[in-house]
């Protein structure tokens, strides 16, 4: 009872804010008092629609981020494997020109899948994205060889049964997963964190795609729900 005084508390002010002030004067200080204030309801069981419009007001966090779309069963491997680039190149550059160049060769081999198939496809900058059953970044990276996928940082995104984050920390070994700092965590621990960082709603769209813990695309939305929380926690 006192924990709830506690947050009751804490939110009197923050709340006052919320029906006096406008986005436009929110601060980095509120935004980070709302969020310490919305951790430790979650907790304790606490987290409420108040919560999450304090937060979507003052942290710019109103819309949610699209949950990212598996390809089909009957998608070519030039449709998977620019699926995977596409995602692994949002995590480690965000919105960059980089990341658009592969989304666009993306949609093309998802959307004309009749008409790919070829050994050699170039970005418009000229770079080759894929020579043979191989892939590369317009920067020139390499994105995927053999069976080793990397970021466009350079750094290893996934070889065998581990998985990385962009930074470089080991995210999972076989069934192991751990914080984006390199700290051991299990699975529900890591999830309740992320979600605890990110908005409420963020958190509910990215949940639907962890329904097999040890599916590969289960197993990179997870990475990028931890990561996306890294960034929003800084």
């Amino acid at each position: 009872m006192k924990l709830a005084i506690r947050v009751v508390l804490l939110l009197l002010p923050l709340l006052a804010l919320g029906t006096s002030g406008d986005r436009a004067d929110a601060t980095p200080t509120q935004c980070s008092q709302i969020r310490q204030v919305r951790r430790l309801a979650i907790q304790q069981g606490l987290d409420d629609a108040n919560l999450a419009t304090l937060e979507a007001q003052y942290c710019n966090t109103a819309q949610p981020s699209a949950v990212e779309v598996i390809p089909p069963p009957t998608a070519t491997q030039e449709c998977l494997d620019l699926t995977i680039m596409t995602r692994l190149a949002r995590m480690s550059q965000g919105n960059s020109n980089l990341v658009r160049l592969v989304e666009t060769q993306q949609q093309f081999a998802c959307g004309l899948a009749n008409t790919w198939g070829r050994a050699i496809i170039e970005y418009p900058n000229g770079q080759r994205a894929k020579i043979g059953d191989n892939w590369n970044y317009p920067n020139g990276q390499t994105a995927k060889f053999g069976a080793i996928w990397k970021y466009p940082n350079g750094q290893t995104a996934k070889v065998a049964s581990r998985w990385y984050y962009p930074n470089g920390e080991i995210a999972k070994f076989g069934r192991r997963w751990s914080y984006p700092t390199g700290q051991s965590a299990n699975f529900e621990n890591l999830v309740t964190w992320a979600c605890s960082v990110i908005s409420r709603d963020e958190c509910a769209s990215r949940l639907l795609a962890l329904r097999n813990t040890n599916d590969f695309w289960s197993e990179m939305a997870t990475l990028e729900l931890a990561w996306q929380a890294m960034i929003n926690d800084k």
